[in-house]
Parts: C-alpha cells; structure tokens; sequence
C-alpha cells in the first residue's frame, strides 16, 4: 500500500516538474510571463479540474517544500541584484518599500473591512499578506517586458522587499491573534527579531561560502560544480537555520545571503547565477502548480461581487496611489509610472502563508475563526488569479501602448 502511494506521488511530482516545463516552453515561446500558464495548469489538475492533486495529496510536508522552494526562489532574485543599481534608485526604491508598503497595507486591511465586513485582525492579516508583489511573478513580467532599468530594478526590489516584509509582518499579526494581549511595542519587537535574526544569518551563512570558495583549493574540473552546490546549500541552510527559531525569518535569511554572495567577488559567478536560474525555474513551476492545485473555486465564490470589488480597489485605485505617492518627483516618465501601477501581482507568499494561516484558523482554537479563514484565503487566492491573468497577462501589451519598452 505504501508503495504504491510513493508511486503515485512520485507520478504527481513528475507530471508536475512536466507541466512546469511546457509553461516555461510556451512562455518563452509567446513571450507571456510564465506564472500565468502555471496557474491554469495548476488548476486544470486541481480539486477543479482533473482532482489529480488535492489539498491532502502531500500532507503535512507541503508547507516545508514552499517554504525551502520560496527560499531558492528569493535567493536567487537576491544574488541577481547589484548594490549600484539599488544604489542609483535608491530614492525610489526606499518609497516603494516604506511609504509604497505602508498605502498597499493599511488602504487594502480598510477596504477588506468596508466592504467585506471582516473583522479588524482577518483585514490587517490579509493588509499584510498582500503588500508582497514578489519575485516570482514580477521577474517573469520583466523578463518578457524590457523596460528601462531603473523600472526594472525598482520593481524587483519591491517585490524582493515586501515578500520579505509581507511574510514576517503577516506572522507576527497571526501571532498576536493568538496572543491577544500585545502591546504595541511587542509587535514592533516580534517584527525586529525576525528580521535582525534573518539579516544575522544570511550574513553569516554568505560569509561561510565565500570563505569556502576563496580560500579553500579545491581540483579545478571539481570547482565549478562545487561553486553551484555550495551556493545552492547556502540558501537552504541559511533559511533552515533561522526559520527554525523563529517562524519566516528563514525568507530574511535566505534574501540577504543572496545579496551578499552576489555583491562578493565570487569565483565561478556566472555558472552560479545559471544553476541558480535553472533550479528556481523547477521549484517555481512546482510550487505554483501546487498552490494553485489548492484553489477551490467555492471560497472565490463565496465572496461575491464583494471579492470583486475588493480586487477592483486594489488594481486600480490602492496600487497606482502608492506607486504615484512613491515616484512623485522623481525621473520616473507617468507612462513609466502607470506601468508600475499596473504591474503589482501576487504570488507565492501570500498564497503559502494565506494557506498555512487558514488551516490554523479551521483547526486551533485560540484563534478558531472558519468564516475568518474562509475571508482570508478566498480574498488572497481572488486577488492571485485576477492580477496575474490581467496584469501578468498584459504586461506587455500595455507596456507598449504607454511607449515603456526598449529595443530587446
């Protein structure tokens, strides 16, 4: 019996490392980013589609391969960025991820609560989960829409950010649902502790590699191999090490391990950067297809034109007033700045944490709250599928109404 469930399993992962593959071909092939082909496939053999995975298919492991997967993902968008070009969008890039955050989390908690009716902390959780815009749908938008580099990087750097941001500011909310005698202070030092503790160990973790590929000798036909394994350890260790003392900041710490390896004069760069590249294309296609596997079209349903509405506020009125408020007085053209309003999708981070976060809330009690959860994880998973079929769909169609794009 057991056999043959390890068998099925490993059919399901083969199917899906299959499927991941094909969106990846049909993405490059007519240049639409890749999330929106993985999203159909992951609903197409979903509970609402084919019913070959469901929500008990990989039990209780599920939340750790997201979260490893996450890791690798959020590593390697890292290890792409310069310190010059953050640098030279610094001032923009500090907006979108301070005053940007801060109008995407309170405007979307208030809207959630007007016209959803949640109650105050199912609104701030779901303010907090949907901050992120992150790596894993933004990059696939960039690397079908070649804008300037400025954009680019600004985009990038706010997906990378706020997915870090999203996933502690969102634990620490969760946290003190199940608290509920927080003050103030205890949720500006639950939030501190994730994060130092996270840069702590992306640190440290980035300085064992480089100490290892710089200092020790090693056979030269064995040292590029090793160069792209060790980067690869890097980023589960690092994550590993930190999320298992406090919950989410393994994202922190994977990020800035990622940023200081790929800011370090490293040998063997490049093939890294490639590996790297080639493994996150593998576990973003099997998480996404997973995750969106998850999707039950009932709990959408449930929200009504209400969900819709909520969706529609985010899109059109929350998003474009913090990027608008963020760029104001800056070299940004408003063709460029309406792109940057209308690139905002959701993926990976609010989806795994809005699942975790729901499971809790159905089964635990303090904080048992079923309509609560169903609020949460229908408004996040409305919100996923609706920005990134339209604006990870679009992306690049609008690019070139507004006149955004350059020569590839």
């Amino acid at each position: 019996m057991s056999i043959h469930v390890t068998l099925d399993v490993i059919a399901l992962v083969a199917a899906i490392v299959g499927l991941g593959v094909a969106a990846q071909f049909l993405a490059a092939k007519y240049r639409v980013p890749s999330v929106l082909f993985l999203l159909l496939a992951g609903v197409a053999v979903g509970p609402e589609g084919l019913g070959l995975i469901r929500p008990d298919t990989f039990g209780d492991s599920l939340s750790t391969i997201v979260g490893v997967s996450v890791a690798i993902i959020v590593f390697e968008g890292t290890f792409r960025l310069e310190y010059r070009a953050i640098r030279d969008a610094s001032k923009v890039v500090d907006r979108m991820i301070t005053i940007g955050a801060i109008i995407a989390f309170v405007g979307t908690a208030l809207t959630v609560r007007l016209v959803l009716g949640a109650n105050w902390d199912i609104a701030f959780l779901i303010g907090a989960l949907l901050i992120a815009t992150g790596p894993t749908v933004v990059a696939p938008v960039l690397a079908v829409v070649p804008v300037r580099e400025e954009v680019a990087t600004t985009l990038e750097v706010e997906g990378i950010v706020n997915d870090v941001t999203a996933a502690v500011l969102a634990t620490v909310l969760f946290k003190a649902m199940t608290a509920q005698y927080l003050a103030p202070q205890g949720y500006v030092w639950l939030f501190l502790q994730r994060l130092a503790l996270g840069i702590l160990v992306g640190v440290l973790i980035a300085g064992v590699v480089w100490y290892l590929l710089t200092r020790v000798e090693l056979p030269s036909e064995a040292a590029p191999q090793t160069a792209r394994l060790l980067a690869l350890a890097g980023a589960v260790i690092a994550f590993a090490a930190a999320d298992s003392v406090f919950s989410e900041a393994g994202i922190v710490a994977a990020a800035t391990a990622g940023f200081v390896l790929g800011n370090l004069d490293l040998p063997h760069q490049e093939g890294i950067l490639q590996f790297k590249r080639d493994v996150t294309v593998l576990v973003l296609s099997f998480v996404f297809i997973t995750l969106a596997a998850l999707l039950e079209f009932e709990e959408l349903f449930a929200l009504g034109v209400a969900g819709l509405v909520v969706v529609a506020a985010l899109m059109t009125v929350i998003r474009p007033l913090a990027v608008f408020v963020s760029t104001a007085g800056t070299g940004f053209t408003t063709s460029e700045r309406l792109f940057m309003s209308f690139v905002g999708p959701r993926g990976i981070i609010p989806a795994s944490v809005a699942t975790l976060f729901a499971v809790r809330l159905q089964t635990e009690a303090p904080p048992s709250d079923p309509a609560g959860a169903t609020i949460l994880l229908g408004t996040v998973f409305l919100v996923i599928l609706v920005t990134v079929v339209l604006e990870a769909g679009f992306a690049r169609r609008f690019a070139g109404v507004l006149g955004v794009t350059e020569s590839d």
